[in-house]
């Protein structure tokens, strides 16, 4: 039997999938997916309350936190590329967003790097027809898709000997899953909203069970949240009556702007970064701990 890690990232997959099949060439299925986006963004804020106040707490932390702030609003106004923002923030995401061992076995820094720079770059494998890549040719990106899969192999190897085959699937997952996308976009042309959903739907699923952890109170207050926030934007989106909804153009341009500010403030906020940058801008002594928050 596959490893419950790895069933949960495939059903995530298969979710998204059944979601895109049934709305994609609806205007609904962009506004639906824009509110379920925002519920993640402030769900982030709502758990990375502990890291938010360790910041708020030393001046110069501060200032750093502010200067994400400022970074993410400079690239919305210049109009950076969010495709690319997007890439480095699900890469990071997902090589480092595992940081407990799996059994007897831990990965090593060479291990989470190199996934890293393959998860990079099966996102953009995968999304090799979007407008943002056309100018660059697939080839190459299959050429340093393949390069990044062999340095991740010679990385596995490291810990292949302390690891039963069953571990080692558990704690190469997410790589599995970014492969399982690779292949799937031979087969049908994924566009960025559709993977930029996936990723909402993974990061809503993957946290449910350290919740749960705490306690049905817990576990009962997020799905809560979940369900009120995105039902309380799905009212203000255009899917909305008339009294609630916000414009077009300002709903779907608030959803870019809190793209970019979310992604920069996950670089204080989210304990899926390298240790070096939780470091950076929490304090050289600030606690890493297991987490999901994205």
């Amino acid at each position: 039997m596959l490893p419950r890690a790895l069933r949960l990232r495939l059903a995530c997959i298969a979710a998204t999938a059944g979601l895109v099949a049934l709305g994609r060439d609806s205007p609904a299925f962009v506004w639906a997916t824009y509110s379920f986006g925002f519920t993640h963004y402030l769900l982030a804020m709502r758990y990375s309350t502990s890291q938010l106040r360790r910041v708020a707490a030393v001046p110069t932390q501060l200032l750093s936190l502010l200067g994400l702030v400022l970074v993410g609003v400079a690239l919305y106004q210049s109009n950076f590329p969010l495709l690319l923002y997007f890439a480095v923030h699900h890469a990071l995401n997902e090589a480092y967003g595992r940081r407990s061992p799996v059994g007897s076995v831990v990965p090593s820094s060479r291990l989470t790097a190199s996934a890293a720079l393959f998860h990079g770059l099966a996102f953009l494998t995968v999304l090799r027809w979007t407008s943002e890549l056309t100018p660059l040719d697939p080839l190459w990106l299959w050429c340093a898709l393949g390069a990044a899969g062999l340095l991740l192999a010679w990385s596995v190897r490291e810990v292949r000997g302390a690891a039963s085959a069953g571990r080692l699937l558990e704690l190469c997952a997410p790589e599995v899953t970014s492969a399982a996308l690779v292949i799937l976009s031979l087969f049908a042309r994924v566009t960025f909203l559709e993977f930029v959903l996936f990723h909402f739907v993974l990061w809503a699923a993957l946290p449910v069970e350290r919740i749960r952890a705490r306690g049905a109170t817990a576990l009962g207050e997020y799905l809560g949240l979940s369900a009120a926030m995105t039902g309380v934007f799905v009212l203000l989106s255009p899917l909305g009556p008339p009294a609630t909804r916000i414009g077009l153009t300002a709903f779907g341009e608030q959803f870019v702007l809190w793209s970019y500010l979310h992604i920069s403030l996950s670089f204080a906020l989210s304990d899926a970064h390298p240790v070096w940058a939780i470091r950076l801008f929490r304090g050289a002594t600030a606690p890493v701990a297991s987490g999901h928050a994205a």
